[in-house]
């Protein structure tokens, strides 16, 4: 735009030059008597370089408005990145592909002290789903067990004497971390009558909720694959 702007100035100073040359040549070779055809001639020159630097002034112009909108599509398009970039890490985190850290309970099951008989505790492993669907109902953000990240996938099965989570085995105390809000996580477990209760009461098991202010949860650590289940394509209408 500079550069348009400098070409049409030195245009105009040279047109200016021009004309004065040319007065000042047709004044030599007629005595400063300028014939009425001449002066038709330098009348038409001189409109043709006005309307040109006319034509130049619209040229600039269209190319002023073009850059500007090439600014404002440049400036649209960096906003479309940082939201994908943002949704697609907002996502990620809920997939479980990052680390992640806040407020939440820590949940502690164990045998009770003086037992050395962990049938109980392994073989109804079951209540460990039954801890989890409550912390999601209760707004759970990111979950795990004895360190393995809950994802979509997690599978929580019995396997000999080993409870399996994500393929691999975990041992006991069982440890569960949640990331929420404390005091509705907290309340959610601590309801009367709920898994805690039966836990200790009819099982006779050691369970300990705590409130933390900062849990830190790690990422999963394999890849979520879709085999059969394929994105269904919304055709999106663009003003």
């Amino acid at each position: 735009m500079k550069k348009n702007s400098l070409s049409l100035l030195i245009l105009s100073f040279l047109l200016g030059m021009l004309i004065i040359i040319e007065f000042k040549t047709v004044d030599k070779t007629t005595g400063g008597l300028v014939s009425s055809q001449k002066a038709n001639q330098l009348s038409i020159e001189l409109k043709s370089l006005t309307d040109r630097k006319k034509a130049l002034e619209k040229d600039v112009q269209v190319l002023d408005e073009r850059i500007q909108e090439y600014k404002d599509s440049e400036a649209e398009k960096n906003v479309l990145v940082k939201n994908l970039k943002e949704d697609t890490k907002k996502y990620e985190t809920l997939a479980g592909y990052y680390d992640v850290s806040g407020p939440g309970v820590v949940i502690t099951i164990k045998k009770p002290q003086g037992e050395t008989d962990e049938t109980k505790l392994i073989y109804n492993y079951d209540y460990i789903v039954t801890i989890i669907n409550k912390l999601n109902a209760a707004g759970a953000e990111a979950i795990s067990i004895n360190g393995e990240r809950y994802v979509l996938n997690t599978e929580i099965h019995l396997s000999g004497d080993k409870v399996i989570v994500n393929g691999n085995p975990i041992m006991t105390p069982f440890e569960i971390k949640c990331i929420g809000n404390s005091d509705i996580l907290e309340s959610a477990l601590n309801m009367r009558f709920g898994v805690i209760y039966q836990l200790r009461k009819d099982w006779n098991l050691d369970v300990d909720v705590k409130k933390k202010d900062n849990i830190k949860i790690s990422r999963y650590n394999k890849t979520i694959e879709f085999k059969y289940a394929k994105p269904v394509e919304v055709n999106v209408k663009v003003k």
